[in-house]
């Protein structure tokens, strides 16, 4: 656990990005239109991101096909990485401009395709998608403790995803120690993981979208904790997080690698439901499991 007090969590599609909270990162600066495409090097399939208060340092052009991406926490803060598509014909400029008026409703003009989940500061994270060509946002909606998401301080990317006209060879499919599910609003995954680094496929058989955020509990502390302190953050947290895969939009699919320590732990899905407003984890997106050496 860090000495500092960890933000409260909002990974993957947040509690509320309203039109002022991205006026204050649109209003101080001009959109850029994004880069143009530039073919990432074909030799290597696995790609550094860093986070830091508050941007990200990553690539400008990402290649197609099977990717791994792999998020260090270089900041004094939580931070994610999650992946947004834009849809095809959407620019940018459009997106943030949406941003602008609407807020999260802006989110229509994307599809979610996952990312690196919430990790701790020093920590890593690391997911491995199938990327289709396309302009895509890399963006952070952890919302900090005063209220404003990352994403309104300067933590959104734009990124475009390009195919060579001589393919190279993806990323090989990671060898798997499981398949977890997500639904409306629970995970299928097992009660007890074995301790150790490991890959597992994460599918959303869900009508809306979810994510899988990974939380080491405190000794002595229960799920119930984790949804007690986000309710009321007071003092440090019951939890570390330790990356997971952040939203994924429905039938979509992705593989998250865990570095699992034996203890006790959650999976969380924070992504909102747009008929309550409340949080999948308020519905039952919240299991707990056990990881044994």
């Amino acid at each position: 656990m860090s000495a500092h007090p960890i933000r409260r969590l909002a990974p993957g599609l947040p509690l509320a990005v309203g039109t002022a909270a991205v006026a204050l990162i649109l209003g101080c600066q001009a959109v850029a239109p994004p880069p143009p495409p530039t073919a990432a090097p074909a030799a290597s399939r696995t790609i550094s991101i860093e986070a830091s208060e508050y941007a990200f340092n990553a690539p400008e052009s990402l290649p197609a096909g099977r990717v791994t991406l792999e998020l260090s926490n270089h900041g004094q803060e939580v931070h994610h990485a999650q992946l947004l598509r834009l849809n095809d014909g959407v620019t940018f400029g459009d997106f943030t401009a949406a941003l602008q008026q609407e807020g999260e409703g802006a989110l229509r003009l994307t599809t979610l395709e996952g990312g690196p989940g919430a990790i701790d500061p020093h920590g890593t994270s690391q997911v491995t998608l199938d990327l289709k060509p396309g302009t895509y946002a890399l963006a952070c909606f952890i919302v900090g403790s005063d209220g404003v998401p990352h994403l309104a301080k300067g933590m959104l990317k734009p990124v475009q995803v390009t195919q060579a006209a001589s393919v190279p060879a993806g990323e090989p499919a990671p060898a798997v120690q499981g398949t977890f599910n997500m639904r409306d609003f629970g995970f299928d995954m097992p009660d007890v993981l074995a301790a150790g680094t490991a890959t597992y496929k994460v599918t959303n058989a869900g009508p809306q979208p979810h994510e899988l955020n990974v939380l080491k509990l405190a000794p002595g502390k229960v799920a119930q904790d984790v949804l007690a302190w986000e309710n009321a953050p007071s003092g440090p947290p019951p939890f570390e997080a330790i990356g997971g895969i952040n939203g994924l939009s429905p039938n979509a699919a992705g593989y998250m690698t865990l570095d699992l320590q034996p203890g006790s732990y959650v999976a969380i899905c924070h992504i909102p439901d747009p008929a309550s407003g409340l949080p999948h984890a308020h519905l039952g997106m919240l299991k707990a499991f056990t990881v044994r050496g």
